[in-house]
């Protein structure tokens, strides 16, 4: 093989013209360096070879002979196609099928030799196996027994990437490797280069977990010495001290129609022993849904406001953001707050309004969006700043509010999305960390139920008798659009049929991403205004407004949502006093998707959730990688306790080392991650 340089276009290669470049080129693939960074999903393990009569029923992998090979209809289930193929070595003969996947038959052709590998039960009288992967043998040359498995597409085969890996392996020499030699040999890690060469080509399967610690290692370093580096650095920053007022505190706490549990009083004292130090205090306050932080940010919002500073909180959405301006407004009524909005939708003439008072000092506390942070939005004494859902108030907020402030303000991010501590430590690392883990009493916990398709009349029947007794309802569905992709439930079809037919005789809305703003909006205030009995949407609603008598849930194909999404999806009912119910629509065909459903039926814990959710989905399928800066995670086990404290502490001690200017790629490493915990 040829040494080629990382910047290389992958058109260079043989057998890439044009076309295939084009292809490569949607998926992300361009250059040399790209290619090498295009991990396995998978390995097939053909190194355990047996004969077909010493076959025992589990994993196997066998080489055989093609003997026959047909497609045909499925005799039980319409719309299934089965491949089906007789094997056979010298020691006898096996039956493999494939379901809908009609072109297996042009790739496996009778009389030629393959391995195959695959789970070998005994169904209907004879063993044979089910969706067996295969190998030819003449493939296998690079790889060995191990064969890695790339993700594909219609255009781009794991075979052509991994002929083209063999075309580029030795330039995983020229990789430079940003984690300082000392840290590998302390913690035993091969090399960046070796660990890619590892995971491309692995001679066993124990170089692929040594490969996989190697990444996983590196990515959490980066993450955390960022985060710490972060949390390190406003540690120098001066800030406005805001002293605790004890009398204040006693008063807000007396007028409130309800008693703060202990995680609110605990939380509401952390925050103020932050507000109280010469630094700024940058502080996540994570809480279930419902558990009372906006209480716990009124009060921080109080004791900040009566020190002579203003706060601004800043909201996702226009909608959100005048609920809460409605909810502030209400805890902070016996102190007379001046309270104002800044959202798009305000009137160019009321934004300059704003924005003028706000400059001049005769406002207190701003609600709004993003609008906060526009060149034209100046404060007269802006001291603290409190950051609710969906963003994350990074590095570039920060000194923008800085240039405006002249000092950085004290920071509170809030968010109701429960995660696991260790989680946390990543996501977060540049936050100090309050949770709320109990509920405000009298609470009712939400009736949840797991139901099927033939349980459709009787949830009906429950919906449209509590729409009578005049509660609203959500009906919940994983797609906007009807596709091709396995039937998923489409949110517009959904609209249609519920309107046509079993509720034709009630009011429904539909919301969902594609519409724009304005009308989203729109749709929105209608339901929480009470003209609509039926509001049929996506996820768009997991986050956000609460609407008091919005006590259904019905939730489509439940099991293509993570149990965080259903909570969050959840947690949008049972806002009032009424008991609230939330039905599950599920399939019986995936055992343990609806193992994993199940579970929310039987806790409301949504911190016990997400540790279920990431266990058995990962976090690639439940963070939202814009706001976590996890979109390139993709080795590090999120619940893995044990590397994460060995990293951490790994860290820590990287960015005290006096020698630290010696490492001048992990320290550019650590400041881009830096930039990337700025607000999307």
């Amino acid at each position: 093989m040829t040494l080629r340089r990382l910047a290389t276009p992958l058109t260079d290669l043989r057998g890439v013209g044009a076309i295939v470049g084009g292809h490569l080129e949607k998926i992300g693939l361009v250059t040399v360096h790209d290619l090498l960074h295009y991990f396995p999903r998978r390995y097939d393990d053909f190194s355990q070879l047996k004969p077909i009569n010493q076959l025992r029923p589990g994993l196997v992998s066998v080489r055989a002979r093609v003997d026959l090979i047909k497609v045909r209809s499925s005799f039980k289930r319409k719309r299934m196609v089965l491949t089906e193929a007789i094997v056979s070595d010298e020691t006898g003969s096996l039956k493999l099928t494939w379901f809908n996947t009609p072109w297996v038959i042009d790739q496996l052709q009778e009389g030629q030799e393959y391995y195959f590998l695959g789970d070998l039960r005994y169904v209907a009288h004879t063993f044979g196996i089910s969706q067996p992967s295969y190998e030819a043998v003449d493939s296998m040359k690079l790889a060995g027994n191990i064969v890695p498995i790339y993700s594909e597409t219609a255009d781009v085969s794991s075979r052509l990437v991994r002929s083209l890996i063999e075309q580029v392996l030795e330039s995983c020499e020229l990789l430079e490797d940003t984690l300082p030699p000392y840290v590998r040999a302390d913690h035993s890690l091969v090399s960046f280069a070796t660990a890619v060469r590892q995971l491309h080509v692995p001679k066993v399967m124990t170089e692929i977990d040594v490969a996989k610690r190697r990444m996983a290692f590196g990515e959490l370093f980066f993450r955390m010495s960022a985060g710490l580096a972060i949390k390190a650095e406003l540690q120098t920053e001066p800030a406005q001290q805001i002293p605790f007022d004890e009398s204040l505190a006693k008063q807000f706490v007396a007028k409130l129609p309800f008693s703060l549990t202990p995680g609110q009083k605990q939380a509401a004292w952390k925050i103020f022993h932050d507000l109280d130090l010469d630094h700024p205090m940058n502080r996540l306050l994570e809480g279930d849904v419902g558990s009372g932080k906006t209480v716990v940010a009124a009060f921080a919002a109080l004791m900040a406001i009566r020190a002579g500073y203003q706060v601004a909180i800043m909201v996702p959405t226009d909608i959100l953001a005048r609920q809460h301006r409605v909810t502030l407004q209400e805890l902070l009524e016996p102190w007379q707050i001046r309270t104002e909005l800044l959202v798009s939708k305000l009137p160019a003439k009321n934004k300059a309004d704003v924005r003028s008072r706000l400059q001049s000092g005769e406002i207190d506390l701003v609600i709004g969006t993003q609008a906060l942070l526009t060149s034209t939005t100046e404060f007269a004494n802006i001291g603290l700043v409190i950051v609710d859902e969906q963003h994350r108030f990074g590095v570039a907020q920060r000194l923008s509010l800085k240039d405006k402030a002249g000092r950085l303000p004290h920071v509170l991010t809030m968010t109701a999305t429960p995660i696991p501590r260790s989680l946390a430590l990543i996501i977060y690392g540049d936050l100090d960390i309050s949770i709320l883990k109990d509920m405000p009493a009298g609470r009712l916990p939400i009736k949840t139920k797991v139901v099927f398709d033939d349980d459709r009349t009787t949830v009906y029947g429950a919906v449209d008798t509590m729409i009578a007794q005049g509660h609203q309802a959500y009906f919940v569905c994983p797609a906007i659009d009807e596709t091709d992709s396995g039937g998923v439930k489409a949110a517009k079809k959904e609209f249609e049929n519920l309107q046509s037919t079993v509720f034709k005789h009630r009011r429904i809305g539909l919301v969902h991403g594609k519409l724009k703003p304005d009308e989203k909006a729109s749709v929105m205030q209608n339901f929480i205004d009470g003209e609509l009995d039926i509001l049929v949407a996506t996820t768009v609603i997991e986050v956000g407004v609460h609407v008091d008598r919005a006590n259904v849930m019905v939730i489509e194909q439940a099991e293509r949502f993570g149990l965080a999404s259903l909570h969050q999806l959840r947690g949008r009912v049972g806002r009032g006093s009424e008991q609230a119910f939330c039905w599950l629509f599920s399939s019986r065909k995936d055992e343990a998707a609806l193992a994993r459903v199940r579970a929310i039926e039987k806790t409301n814990d949504g911190f016990r959730l997400a540790q279920i959710d990431l266990e058995s989905r990962g976090p690639g399928q439940r963070i939202g990688t814009k706001q976590s800066g996890l979109s390139d995670l993709q080795f590090a086990k999120l619940d893995d306790t044990e590397l994460i404290a060995e990293v951490r502490e790994a860290a820590q001690a990287f960015l005290t080392d006096k020698n630290i200017v010696q490492y001048p790629l992990t320290t550019q490493e650590i400041n881009r991650l830096k930039i990337i915990t700025s607000l999307d």
